[in-house]
C-alpha cells in the first residue's frame, strides 16, 4: 500500500528554526503517512538521523546562481518532487516565499498547501505577505509575546489558523536532572549555565558571549556548557575544564541539566526556555534579517519570566549575572514560567494534516 506523503519544504540555511518546527509536526502525524523533507537547511543530516527521507537544495547565495535562474530551477525542482511523491499536502515553513515557490503553487492549484508562518516579522519582510493567497491555509504558531507584536503579520492575524507555541520536544519528555547531567558528564553538585548565542548572522554577539563566559567561570563551582551547530565552526573554547562545548540535537531534551541559561531570543530557544521554566538571560540578536527578538526578550522581562540584556548594555553584565545566579531569583522566574498554560501547537497542526483527504 502506498502511504500518504506529506511534503515538508523549508528554508533556513545554517539555522534550524524552520526545520525544528516542521519536525515537531512530523513527529506527531498519525501512522500510515510518510513525511518527506525538501529543505535548504544544512542540518539535513539531523533529519536522516531521525529516520526521515530528506532532499536538499540550496539558496542562490550559497550556490552562485543568478536569482532569476535560481527561482526557475527551484520551481522545476519542486514540481518534479510533487509529481513523484503526489503528496496529500505541502507544508511550507519559511519567512520568505521565493518566486520559485509562488510560481510552483500557481501551477499546482489542486495541491493542498499550508504555510506555517511564524510572526514577529520586521517590516522589511512585509512584501512576502502578498503570496498568502497562494496557500490553501496559513497557520500561525503562537507567540507568548503576541501582545507586544506590532509587525506586518499582526494586521492579517485573523486570516490565519492560530495554534499555541510549537515545540519540537515537550518539557515533560526531557531527561531528569540526574540523567541529563550523567549523559553530559556534568557533576551533580555544580551550578551549570548553558550559553547559546549563535553567531550565524551579521549581528555579532561574540564579545558578549566571551564576557559572559569569562565572568561565569570566574566563580567557583560554576560550569558553562555550550552547544554549537556542526554546520559552522564552533566559537573558541576557553582552557577551563569547567567550560564544555559539544554538538547535540535536540539540546532542549537535556535542559534539566542546567540551572540557568544565557541565550538569544529566537522563536524556538525563547519558547523552549520559557515554557520549560529554564531561568534565562535573553540577549536578543537584533540583526536586520532576524525576527523581533528584542520584543520577545522584553516580554519575558516584563512578565518576570526571564532577564534581558542587549548587546550595547554589556556594562550591566555583572549585575545581571548576579541576579541570574541567585537561587531565589531563579526560583521566582521558574515559578512564573511554570504557571503558563500551554499545550503544544504541533499537535493541532498534525491533527489538521491527518484529517486532510488522501490522494486517490
Amino acid at each position: 500500500m502506498r502511504p500518504d506523503n506529506i511534503l515538508f519544504v523549508s528554508s533556513n540555511g545554517i539555522g534550524l528554526g524552520h526545520l525544528a518546527r516542521q519536525m515537531a509536526v512530523a513527529d506527531r502525524i498519525a501512522k500510515g503517512q510518510r513525511s518527506v523533507f525538501l529543505t535548504m537547511s544544512y542540518a539535513a543530516a539531523t533529519l536522516k538521523q531521525a529516520g526521515y527521507l530528506c532532499l536538499m537544495t540550496s539558496h542562490h547565495r550559497n550556490n552562485g546562481m543568478e536569482v532569476d535562474a535560481w527561482n526557475l530551477a527551484l520551481e522545476q525542482e519542486y514540481l518534479v518532487t510533487i509529481e513523484e511523491l503526489r503528496p496529500k499536502a505541502l507544508i511550507y515553513d519559511a519567512t520568505a516565499v521565493f518566486g520559485g515557490v509562488a510560481e510552483m503553487l500557481y501551477r499546482v492549484p489542486d495541491l493542498t498547501s499550508i504555510w506555517i508562518r511564524r510572526p514577529m516579522w520586521r517590516p522589511i519582510h512585509a512584501p512576502f505577505l502578498e503570496h498568502s493567497s497562494r496557500f490553501t491555509l496559513v497557520i500561525e504558531p503562537g507567540e507568548l509575546a503576541d501582545a507586544l507584536d506590532d509587525g506586518p503579520t499582526k494586521a492579517v492575524q485573523s486570516e490565519t489558523m492560530r495554534v499555541q507555541p510549537i515545540l519540537h520536544t515537550d518539557p515533560c519528555d526531557r531527561l531528569t536532572r540526574e540523567a541529563a547531567r550523567q549523559a553530559l558528564g556534568l557533576p551533580l553538585d555544580a551550578t551549570v549555565v548553558c550559553v547559546q548565542m549563535f553567531n550565524g548572522g551579521e549581528y555579532d554577539l561574540g564579545s558578549v558571549r566571551a564576557a559572559v563566559i569569562e565572568r561565569l567561570l570566574a566563580r567557583d563551582n560554576v560550569y558553562v556548557i555550550e552547544f554549537h551547530s556542526a554546520l559552522v565552526p564552533a566559537a573558541r573554547a576557553t582552557d577551563s575544564p569547567r567550560h564544555l562545548t559539544m554538538n547535540l540535537f535536540p539540546t532542549f531534551r537535556y535542559s534539566n541539566a542546567w540551572d540557568a541559561a544565557v541565550s538569544a531570543a529566537g522563536y524556538n530557544s525563547f519558547h523552549e526556555n520559557v515554557i520549560g521554566a529554564v531561568p534565562t538571560l535573553f540577549v536578543p540578536n537584533e540583526g536586520d534579517e532576524m525576527d523581533m527578538q528584542k520584543t520577545r526578550a522584553r516580554w519575558a522581562l516584563e512578565k518576570g519570566c526571564g532577564l534581558m540584556m542587549c548587546r550595547d548594555d554589556a556594562g550591566q553584565l555583572n549585575g545581571i549575572l548576579e541576579r541570574l545566579l541567585d537561587n531565589a531569583e531563579r526560583e521566582s522566574i521558574a515559578r512564573r514560567c511554570q504557571a503558563i498554560d500551554w499545550t503544544n501547537g504541533a499537535i493541532a497542526v498534525a491533527r489538521h494534516i491527518d484529517a486532510l483527504p488522501s490522494v486517490a
